[in-house]
């Protein structure tokens, strides 16, 4: 669900300009202090526009910018049950993937934190995404999202790839906190939001569903991180 270009403008209003875009620098190199599964490459550029070619690398995912090609594929993986288990439902049309293609690829183009797409290592295949979500019924939030082709289910791939997108998050777009909102039955994705370091702030109802909030702060983030 979209939030306004108001609300978006209002939280990253450097972001939303090339001229301001300086903050959103992000080095040609591995990012030492990261954890060791989430040791990312980072390949972008100051301009905005220039992010839409961003990649982040882990051991064995390249999470990399959604493109118009990506519908068909993305289509597939909507429509699978699966895929979409606690949602609210697969997606019947094509243009339902439409929307969401150009969604992720505009908060690409404006420099605002988006999606990726996640590329297993020596594949040619996307199997779901993980990245950042923006919803007006939490204004001022922003979420980790990620969904995974069950084929790819219980090797740890959607965990490692959450890893990396927080790690972006706290050292490279210095976001103050990040969220995962969760159906309190999807046992899943809890489990992957506390091993990204999160923690149950609160329950919300949220799309006219029960919703449990998972927060970490980039303070606890940089604790944890020097910890260890």
């Amino acid at each position: 669900m979209q939030c306004s270009e108001l609300l978006l403008r209002a939280r990253w209003p450097d972001l939303m300009y090339p001229a301001a875009a300086r903050v959103a620098r992000i080095p040609l190199r591995p990012f030492a202090s990261l954890t060791k599964e989430s040791k990312i490459i980072y390949i972008a550029a100051a301009a905005p526009e220039a992010t839409e070619h961003m990649e982040l690398a882990t051991e064995r995912l390249i999470l990399r910018r959604f493109r118009e090609e990506d519908v068909d594929v993305m289509a597939q993986l909507f429509a699978n049950p699966d895929f979409m288990r606690f949602s609210l439902g697969v997606f019947t049309e094509r243009k339902q993937t439409v929307a969401f293609i150009e969604k992720v690829m505009g908060w690409d183009r404006a420099g605002i934190p988006s999606q990726f797409a996640v590329v297993p290592r020596g594949e040619d295949a996307i199997v779901g995404y993980c990245g950042f979500f923006h919803h007006a019924e939490v204004p001022g939030e922003v979420e980790i999202g990620y969904r995974l082709h069950p084929d790819y289910w219980n090797r740890g791939l959607i965990t490692e790839a959450a890893r990396a997108v927080r790690d972006h998050a706290f050292a490279d777009l210095k976001l103050p906190r990040v969220i995962s909102l969760i159906h309190p039955e999807n046992s899943p994705s809890r489990r992957v939001a506390e091993k990204n370091g999160m923690t149950v702030e609160k329950e919300i109802i949220f799309c006219g569903f029960p919703t449990q909030v998972y927060a970490i702060t980039r303070d606890e983030w940089l604790a944890n991180r020097d910890a260890s």
